[in-house]
């Protein structure tokens, strides 16, 4: 195993949460009304378009395609706003182990960033120096966009995500697909556990040799 891709939200800190934080706040500048906490969970693993989306419904309101890309930028500057507030004890626990561990193994490590604020948050928690690459990629699958950046091979390499779109994305680049998360969305994943500190090195590296 020489390479492992990492999807950024759930992985590194809570980013459902600080997502949905700064959804309730758009909502409150833009509408005057927050959301009521018992809409986090479908607000869980969403795009911005996606997350946006789910507020303009809450609200009954259809805005443009230039209005939406305007609120989107305000939302994505809220984020950054809130994620300032982070320090290292949000990471989540056994993240940095983990990420030691590869490190201490020569496994190349990379992050995709989808919305251009994983460099600045892995900076804010202390981890950013445990990271080779941070991938931001418009192409088709940022996983084998990843494996080029590092000049490997899919087959050298690891992914692990968190939604079964990412582990598709993962086995399409011919890499060993990790889950986190739920087990019933994540059956395509090669080995899947519930939260990340519950990946072990050895283990990934055993994963990975049964799949060669």
């Amino acid at each position: 195993m020489e390479g492992a891709i990492f999807s950024f939200n759930n992985i590194f800190i809570d980013s459902n949460k600080l997502a949905f934080a700064a959804w309730q706040k758009f909502a409150m500048y833009e509408f005057g009304m927050g959301l009521p906490g018992k809409l986090t969970s479908q607000f869980a693993n969403t795009t911005p378009a996606e997350g946006l989306a789910l507020v303009l419904k809450h609200f009954n309101t259809t805005p443009d395609a230039n209005e939406k890309a305007a609120m989107i930028a305000e939302w994505q500057q809220m984020l950054e706003e809130s994620a300032d507030d982070l320090r290292e004890d949000d990471q989540l626990p056994g993240i940095k182990r983990l990420l030691l561990n590869l490190y201490d193994h020569y496994v190349k490590i990379a992050v995709i960033d989808s919305t251009g604020d994983a460099q600045s948050i892995l900076k804010q928690v202390g981890l950013d120096n445990y990271v080779d690459e941070i991938i931001q990629t418009t192409a088709d699958n940022p996983y084998s966009a990843a494996i080029e950046k590092m000049n490997l091979v899919g087959s050298d390499c690891i992914g692990i995500g968190t939604t079964a779109k990412q582990l598709l994305a993962i086995h399409n680049a011919d890499a060993v697909a990790i889950g986190i998360g739920d087990a019933a969305k994540l059956t395509a994943a090669d080995y899947q556990v519930v939260q990340v500190g519950d990946l072990r090195y050895p283990m990934l590296q055993k994963v990975w040799e049964d799949k060669q």
